[in-house]
Parts: C-alpha cells; sequence; structure tokens
C-alpha cells in the first residue's frame, strides 16, 4: 500500500522564542509550510536557516490565513501546528499510521497547555482540543478567532496528547488577550448584537465562576486563578472593544483601550516592586477592594457601563501588580 503524504502548516507572527523547537517536532511531515504574518522579530530568518517553505501573507483572520495556507500545500492530509506547540515522536507515529489507515476525514486532538509553572488540569484549558488532522479536501476553516475546521464527514480523535506551551509572560498573554478580542468584538458586531450593562456583569464573571470553581480550575493553584482571571479579562474586553466599535464609549481611556490596559500593566509591574510578600488570600480579595473603591468610594457608579468598566480594569491592574510581586517573590518571569 503507497504510503500517505502529509502537509504541515504552522502560522507564525514574532514566535521566535519557539519556532525552532516546532519546526524541529515536524520533520516528520513530507512537507512543512510556514505562513508568516510579516514578523518584526528573527522568526522569519531562523525560518530560512532551517529550509522551511515560507510564505508571507498580511493577517486578517486566522480562518483566511489557514485557509490560504492549505492552498498552497501539495499533499491532501494537513496537520496545524501552532508555533509553541510541541510533537512528541509518539504522537508522530500516530498522525502517520491515522493518516495511513484513514477512517474520518478529520481527526481531534487533545493539549497538556503548560501556564505559568505545570500543566494544566482543570478549566477550560485543562481539557483543550481542537481538528488538527484533517483532509483538505473534506475541510476547511471558519470564523475570524478562535477559529474551528468545518467537517464535511466523519470526525475521529487520536489518542496521544499535543504539549502547548503558551505561557511566555503576564504582558505577552494580555496583548494575545487584547488581540483575540478585537476580533471577537468585530465577530459580535456583524451578528448586530449589542452590549447592556447586565451583559458586562454577568459574561466575565459568569466565565470565571464556571472555569475556577464548575470545572476545578482553583486545583491548579496560581495557575488555575491567574489562567481562569485573564480568560475572564479576554470576556470583557470583547465587549468593551465592541462598545468602541458600536461608539458607545465615552471615556477617552477606553477609547484607547489597548494603549491604556498595557500602561496598567506597566504601573502593576512597577508597583509590585514596592508590594509586601503576597500569598493567594491577598490576591483573591484586593482586587475586589480595590473595584468597590473606584466603583462606589471614588464616584465611578455615576458614569454608566464606563464606570464599571474602568473599576474592573483599575481592579484588573491590582490582580497583575500581586501576581508579578507573587513572580518575584519566586524568580518566575
Amino acid at each position: 500500500m503507497a504510503q500517505t503524504h502529509l502537509s504541515l502548516i504552522i502560522p507564525t507572527y514574532n514566535e521566535e522564542r519557539f519556532i525552532k523547537q516546532a519546526i524541529q517536532c515536524s520533520q516528520f511531515a513530507d512537507e512543512v509550510i510556514i505562513i508568516d504574518s510579516y514578523s518584526t522579530d528573527t522568526t522569519t530568518q531562523i525560518v530560512k536557516e532551517l529550509g522551511c517553505k515560507l510564505i508571507q501573507r498580511k493577517f486578517d483572520n486566522f480562518s483566511s490565513q489557514k485557509n490560504h495556507a492549505i492552498s498552497e500545500t501539495t499533499n491532501d492530509w494537513i496537520f496545524i501546528l501552532d508555533a509553541d506547540e510541541y510533537i512528541s515522536p509518539r504522537l508522530q507515529s500516530e498522525i502517520l499510521d491515522t493518516i495511513n489507515s484513514a477512517k474520518h476525514n478529520a481527526y481531534r486532538i487533545y493539549r497538556r497547555n503548560f501556564f505559568v509553572n505545570r500543566f494544566l488540569k482543570y478549566g477550560s484549558d485543562g481539557n483543550d482540543s481542537a481538528i488538527r488532522l484533517f483532509n483538505k479536501n473534506y475541510c476547511w476553516y471558519e470564523g475570524l478567532v478562535h477559529e474551528r475546521v468545518i467537517v464535511n464527514g466523519s470526525l475521529g480523535k487520536l489518542k496521544i496528547l499535543m504539549q502547548h506551551y503558551t505561557w511566555v509572560n503576564l504582558r505577552n498573554f494580555l496583548i494575545k488577550k487584547n488581540s483575540y478580542a478585537a476580533l471577537q468584538a468585530q465577530q459580535i458586531l456583524e451578528k448586530g448584537k449589542e452590549v447592556s450593562y447586565l451583559i458586562l456583569i454577568i459574561k466575565p464573571l459568569g466565565r470565571f465562576i464556571s472555569e475556577y470553581l464548575i470545572r476545578g480550575g482553583f486545583l491548579d493553584g496560581i495557575a488555575g486563578i491567574i489562567s481562569t482571571r485573564m480568560n475572564s479579562y479576554g470576556v470583557i474586553s470583547r465587549y468593551l472593544k465592541l462598545r468602541n466599535l458600536q461608539r458607545m464609549t465615552t471615556d477617552k481611556r477606553l477609547l484607547h483601550y489597548d494603549i491604556f490596559t498595557l500602561k496598567l500593566n506597566e504601573e502593576a509591574a512597577k508597583e509590585s516592586k514596592n508590594r509586601p510578600k503576597t500569598g493567594l488570600l491577598k490576591i483573591y480579595l484586593l482586587p475586589k477592594l480595590v473595584f468597590i473603591n473606584y466603583y462606589f468610594f471614588k464616584g465611578y457608579f455615576f458614569k454608566g457601563m464606563d464606570g464599571y468598566a474602568l473599576s474592573y480594569l483599575y481592579s484588573f491592574k491590582e490582580f497583575q501588580s500581586l501576581i508579578c510581586k507573587w513572580f518575584r517573590d519566586r524568580g518566575v518571569n
């Protein structure tokens, strides 16, 4: 029986930290293609040195980027690998065995997400999966962010887990969340939905309760609370950016959302240097006290939804400062 060939695609933008490892673990594939969104670091230089096929395309959305790369492949079977993911030798063997005796048109793979100081076991990131292996004749991508594979046919799943090293540092993760939120806001805008006071309160809170309490994120320790709080921040960010798109925002700080939130991140990092030693109890309680102070005592209540948003972001700044201090005490980046 003739061997089935595999094309592997790695989307990149400023991935100099991870791209070499990603390419090295991809050498089992017959074709490796890097689809780069015009990186400004040394990513493309590393790619060229390692002899991979490089395609550069201006980023518009995740689905279009991947669909374009798929159209450039020479084989029917495709594997999509993020630059910060790693395919073990055991998983490599399973992928090749699977496509050589394929019973389905696509396959779901589960990931082990390394975050801060451990592989997460709980919350949404502790049971994470995606369709990454598929026959391009029956599958394609849709969606601007957290894109999904549309499968025309049956779907199977692989047994071996893929490793995902999602953590670089707090600021990097904040930038990533802001970027995702912008695309998600655009998606919601196209559906004609509006933001209410209730949505601003319930959606982020519901996400945190679901991941941290119901799905057991608290069992992952400090990594669990950071992961779930960051995911909750991502939720409120998408709706605040939607308000900007709908021209409902009046506060100048919120109109320049990315600049403002990154400035708060810088301030949090500086303030953490002079903080006393912190622990989980302070991380839980102090941000809530900051929110109460801004929203009620500083009168942000009278600013409406903008005031609620600002109170949330200043409380999130306090959370970041506490986390930075926790990192400093333990020599973590």
